[in-house]
């Protein structure tokens, strides 16, 4: 079920601006998928907190979980990964019909795009820098270069510093937040 990328946004983590211009580009996609899918918006935060660089994920649901009303798959109390995805995502469509999942993942990049953020409308398929075959999930999605590839994808994750990690996870999680505030603002007007 994947679908072609055909819009895509990058921001480097460290840009003042990013977090601002992340928020608007989300707002605005979630706002094309309004006309697609009338349910609920989903978090889908992928990864675990078993190797630094897989936490992205399950940081970015805490901080929504903590900080919005957003209903939230993927924290680092109850990671969604590898073993358990393909549950989950059977999960949130029989719970909620026609929802709008935004998944957020971390990835392995070059060394110059470490700390890169890239969010399309479309899907992601989790789990190919450790060799994991799953799904491709999400109708928009959100990931974070968080170390760059080597040969063993999950000893690049076990390495990765957690400061990176930490940054992303604050940029990703702040322009979420900011987008979802803004559309029950303008909801409620």
């Amino acid at each position: 079920m994947q679908k072609a990328i055909t819009e895509k946004m990058g921001v480097d983590c460290q840009d003042a601006y990013a977090r601002t211009k992340m928020h608007h580009y989300i707002q605005y996609l979630i706002e094309k998928q309004k006309d697609l899918h009338r349910g609920p918006i989903i978090m889908l935060c992928i990864g675990s907190d078993r190797y630094i660089g897989d936490a992205l994920g399950p940081l970015v649901g805490t901080y929504l979980e903590e900080n919005t009303g957003c209903i939230v798959y993927g924290s680092l109390d109850n990671p969604v990964h590898a073993s358990n995805l393909v549950a989950v995502i059977a999960e949130i469509h029989h719970q909620y019909q026609q929802p709008i999942i935004i998944a957020v993942d971390a990835c392995l990049g070059n060394s110059d795009e470490i700390g890169n953020i890239e969010i399309w409308e479309g899907s992601l398929e989790a789990g190919i820098a450790v060799g994991a075959r799953l799904p491709c999930v999400g109708h928009i999605s959100i990931i974070g270069v968080v170390n760059a590839i080597g040969r063993i994808g999950y000893l690049d994750l076990q390495s990765t510093p957690l400061s990176i990690v930490i940054k992303l996870s604050k940029c990703i999680g702040g322009a979420l937040h900011d987008a979802i505030n803004s559309l029950q603002v303008d909801n409620a007007v």
